[in-house]
């Protein structure tokens, strides 16, 4: 078996800002569990997960000590290594001799890391990434790889302009053999990343292949992809029906525990309510995640919105395809208009215009 899967959760997720001011971008919940948890799980199908932190490592560090104890082991960056440095930094740190997975923490999928490491065994490589099918629109987005007839890439470009004659994207999953790993770059001067530095060097030596994930994954590094990862999810939830007395749900909604909410509310399609959350009356809530505690006061409006832990909504405010960051305050019949920002920790007392950023 593998001697450790590492897990990458290092990055400062600048386009999730101002969400990410405050929370690391593993730690954002997908039905009320932080991505990173998903990730754990799926590494310990095969190995011992350990974690790659750096941008507010010691919440990652706090919350997996008190979620997972010492089944998971954090190591943090002193300085940006991107993520082949981190990796680097790992196997040195723990004296890694034997066959690697590495993880991007940031994934919402329902990959199978057992079924990757057994396609990686029977097919004898020294590398194996997964791969995931992208539109061909957004090809540009991904690194993107070209298969033969035998699963072998032939060819990667690190997010291509122009069409390359395939769509199969880098899925942020990887398996490296010991022969592989000894070939990794020195990551002392500056930061190494996995697709620019490590891989086209390692091509040169070794055949790599590619593992077809034929499944859900989202990368969460944008507002809407987030959205996406939790709506995809509540698809695929069997336990997004609840009932509320006095309440209208309309399906998929997931509730966490202790959410309370008020006669006459309507909640969905495509709603999530994080633990603890209270809704007063005649609130309504649709393709929106709201995290943990949030409080949302009568006639309260959310649609196509991501409000942060914390926040409270006055009576009768309006969130329509908004953001608003942990432990803000939004003061009765405000509007918080589409593309608008609200940063972390602050007192809303006006209107945030569509486009407004408050940083």
């Amino acid at each position: 078996m593998a001697e450790s899967g590492i897990i990458l959760a290092g990055g400062f997720a600048t386009r999730l800002r101002p969400l990410s001011y405050t929370k690391p971008k593993p730690l954002f919940p997908v039905l009320g569990r932080p991505v990173l948890d998903w990730v754990i799980e799926k590494v310990a199908e095969v190995t011992e997960p350990v974690i790659s932190a750096r941008y507010l490592s010691n919440i990652i560090k706090n919350y997996v000590a008190a979620r997972w104890g010492d089944r998971v082991r954090v190591i943090e960056e002193d300085k940006p290594l991107g993520d082949g440095g981190a990796v680097i930094n790992v196997v040195k740190s723990l004296g890694l001799r034997g066959p690697i997975i590495v993880a991007n923490g940031d994934v919402f999928t329902d990959l199978s890391v057992k079924s990757l490491w057994e396609y990686h065994k029977r097919s004898g490589a020294a590398v194996t990434i997964a791969l995931i099918e992208v539109p061909p629109d957004e090809i540009s987005r991904f690194g993107i790889a070209v298969l033969d007839e035998r699963g072998h890439i032939k060819r990667f470009v690190e997010k291509p302009r122009e069409p390359i004659g395939s769509n199969l994207a880098n899925a942020g999953f990887y398996i490296f053999e010991p022969e592989a790993v000894k070939e990794f770059p020195e990551s002392n001067s500056g930061e190494v990343k996995i697709a620019k530095h490590i891989i086209p060097r390692l091509m040169e030596k070794f055949d790599i292949y590619g593992y077809i994930h034929r499944g859900l994954w989202f990368d969460i590094g944008t507002y809407n992809d987030y959205l996406k990862a939790n709506f995809a999810a509540l698809d695929n939830c069997k336990f997004c029906s609840p009932e509320v007395p006095g309440v209208k749900i309309i399906p998929p909604v997931y509730m966490g525990e202790g959410v309370v909410i008020g006669p006459g509310s309507v909640i969905g399609p495509y709603a999530v309510i994080g633990a603890r959350s209270k809704l007063g009356p005649y609130v309504r809530v649709k393709e929106s995640v709201l995290m943990e505690g949030v409080v949302a006061e009568a006639g309260a409006y959310i649609y196509r919105s991501i409000v942060g832990e914390g926040v409270v909504l006055g009576k009768w405010v309006r969130l329509i395809e908004a953001v608003v960051a942990d432990g803000v305050y939004v003061k009765d019949e405000v509007y918080v208009g589409r593309g608008a920002a609200v940063g972390p920790n602050r007192e809303v007392e006006q209107d945030v215009k569509d486009g407004e950023i408050l940083p």
